[in-house]
């Protein structure tokens, strides 16, 4: 699909997707608040690290039921939490608000070739950020799940 060389290794996009709540919910608006209009906007970024199973095959093994899992269970959650499912636009003032349509969140997954062990992760926004951390596309959040694939030396 793609691939974004990052200073020390690669990370090579290999599905792209947009997960939308289970359940269909009427589109309406969402005002933000006066905090979220003062503030410049803010893009949050989450790094999980999970161990692997006794070896790196067994996890390649079961990688794609992983990936079906957790697909599955965001959009459930997006049932409850439906304005995570939504995208920020303009409303007729030009404010910005939530429009909560069910858009979904893009879900993108990738492989890396490097070890946990030679990301600089006192220095995230070097090591990870924009590579391992996705960047949004034009909805709330975006999610990408990666498997390290290093060279365990």
């Amino acid at each position: 699909m793609g691939e974004c060389t990052g200073e020390a290794y690669t990370v090579k996009i290999t599905a792209e997707d947009r997960v939308s709540a289970v359940l269909p919910l009427q589109e309406h608006w969402l005002p933000l608040s006066n905090l979220d209009l003062l503030l410049p906007p803010l893009d949050v970024g989450v790094f999980f690290c999970y161990k692997n199973g006794d070896t790196l095959s067994r996890y390649l093994d079961d990688f794609d039921g992983m990936v079906s899992v957790l697909k599955a269970s965001l959009a459930k959650a997006l049932v409850a939490y439906y304005p995570l499912a939504g995208e920020v636009v303009a409303n007729s003032a030009g404010e910005p608000e939530v429009l909560c349509n069910n858009r979904g969140v893009d879900f993108i997954v990738a492989s890396a070739d490097v070890d946990l062990e030679r990301l600089n992760l006192y220095n995230a926004d070097e090591s990870v950020e924009k590579k391992l951390v996705p960047e949004k596309k034009g909805g709330v959040i975006s999610v990408q799940e990666v498997i390290l694939e290093g060279t365990h030396t």
